[in-house]
């Protein structure tokens, strides 16, 4: 049973004081700026009675109540108009190193804990979390219910899979805990929520001994979209882990093949040409891949923490990053390229546009029993993205590509997608089951996506 959330059932004057910083009719973007909202309130909560307090109190905190973290979704994640946004990231100290109930090496962190600073807390300490992340900018809290890709070595490459255990704030202000050793099935189901049935306040994120990596970097062309596909599948069958940059309409892709090069935290030799590549690679997702040549490095070697970025807030007519995500079984990768190209180059016929490229990454999915719901949820096997991306999320014809193309990739080629970093959705699209989440959380946004 959900709470009423009338002042007679929640009465403000028996609600504590919240500590953290509260702000009124205020608006707030997206990292992109394309997004915006207009929050009744919006509050940074410094302690978990400050967030029961919010989940309690109606009157103050206006429902529905939607945690945020750096805000960095590309979709309408983050509205909320008339509502309660409760950012936690002050609420983001690592609280330390653990072993589980089952032996498991683990460290405790605050939900609003930035990726970056946890993989460098981490790497001080000869320990890695098995997640290659790319957008250091990214809270704990978000990336633990929400989704992310990566081609990670040794790991499926989404980071909620190394999330053990969750404590969260419930909608009667309860703070609970769930684990996969003393919860099993509900646990799983948790992590697949984006936040609908609770928020988030700490995590227990299993760790492993620190492992470098090592990377040659190659660019090749293609004469038609078949040998690129075919070129996808040979590059990822001579490495451990494979991320492509593909210029579709052109052919053309950049290949990043990883390999595991045994423990360690700091590389044995000094190496410039590795910190080049992470700077031009930085810059080049900061500015959506426009204008920005990367080197082609062979051989360089990293930790993961190495190469977690973090990204400065661009300005509205700065070119920053823009994309879609779609997800597909690898078995259907030929396909997908081939249905893929011909879409963009009747549409570059058409409108003169092409996006500036294709991210594609290679995750290894689990048991179903361990991720039931949305991304990666087909049982085992290999998933790959392959996600169109621009530097103008404001263009119009980036916006018509992105709204035609879900047509293509959801209806025609079976895609999943995200609500989170897939824009342009409708329902129908992807399904939330409706027990994931609870009415004081549930954004209209995300109700569209509820069955």
């Amino acid at each position: 049973m959900e709470p009423a959330c009338t002042p007679d059932v929640r009465p403000v004057s028996d609600a504590p004081f919240v500590h953290g910083l509260i702000a009124h009719g205020r608006s707030y973007t997206n990292w992109g700026g394309h997004r915006a909202t207009t929050p009744a309130v919006y509050v940074e909560p410094v302690s978990y009675a400050d967030v029961q307090s919010v989940a309690r109190d109606c009157g103050r905190f206006p429902t529905p109540v939607s945690p945020v973290g750096s805000m960095l979704s590309v979709t309408d994640t983050i509205v909320n108009d008339g509502g309660t946004l409760i950012c936690l990231r002050k609420l983001d100290s690592i609280l330390g190193l653990e072993t589980d109930t089952l032996g498991r090496n683990v460290v405790r962190v605050q939900a609003g804990c930035r990726l970056k600073k946890l993989n460098m807390w981490l790497k001080e300490r000869g320990l890695e979390i098995p997640f290659q992340a790319e957008i250091g900018e990214a809270t704990v809290g978000s990336v633990a219910v929400g989704d992310t890709k990566e081609s990670s070595l040794d790991a499926p490459g989404y980071f909620s899979a190394h999330v053990v255990e969750v404590t969260y704030v419930d909608e009667f202000g309860e703070v609970r805990t769930t684990s996969d050793h003393a919860d099993g099935a509900s646990f799983y189901e948790f992590k697949c929520s984006f936040g609908l049935m609770g928020i988030v306040v700490e995590c227990c994120v299993e760790t492993r001994l620190a492992r470098l990596c090592r990377s040659d970097v190659s660019f090749e062309a293609y004469e038609t979209p078949q040998q690129l596909g075919r070129g996808l599948l040979e590059k990822r069958g001579q490495c451990d882990a494979l991320l492509a940059i593909v210029f579709l309409d052109k052919l053309v892709s950049v290949y990043d093949q990883r390999y595991a090069a045994g423990l360690g935290s700091v590389a044995p030799f000094a190496q410039s040409e590795c910190e080049e590549f992470r700077i031009a690679k930085r810059l080049a997702i900061q500015r959506g891949f426009d204008g920005v040549v990367t080197p082609q490095p062979k051989g360089i070697l990293y930790s993961r923490a190495d190469f977690v970025n973090e990204y400065w807030r661009p300005c509205k007519d700065e070119k920053r990053l823009d994309f879609q995500y779609y997800e597909h079984d690898l078995s259907k990768l030929p396909q997908v390229i081939a249905e893929s190209y011909r879409f963009t180059k009747a549409f570059e016929a058409e409108t003169g546009f092409a996006p500036g490229g294709w991210a594609t990454y290679f995750v290894n999915r689990p048991p179903r029993a361990q991720k039931p719901f949305g991304l990666y949820s087909d049982g085992p096997g290999v998933s790959f993205s392959f996600d169109p991306f621009c530097s103008d999320p404001c263009s119009p014809r980036w916006q018509d590509f992105s709204r035609r193309y879900n047509r293509l990739a959801i209806d025609t080629l079976g895609a999943r997608v995200s609500p989170i970093q897939t824009q342009w959705l409708g329902k129908g699209d992807l399904v939330i089951p409706k027990r994931l989440a609870r009415s004081r959380f549930t954004t209209r946004y995300f109700s569209e996506f509820l069955e």
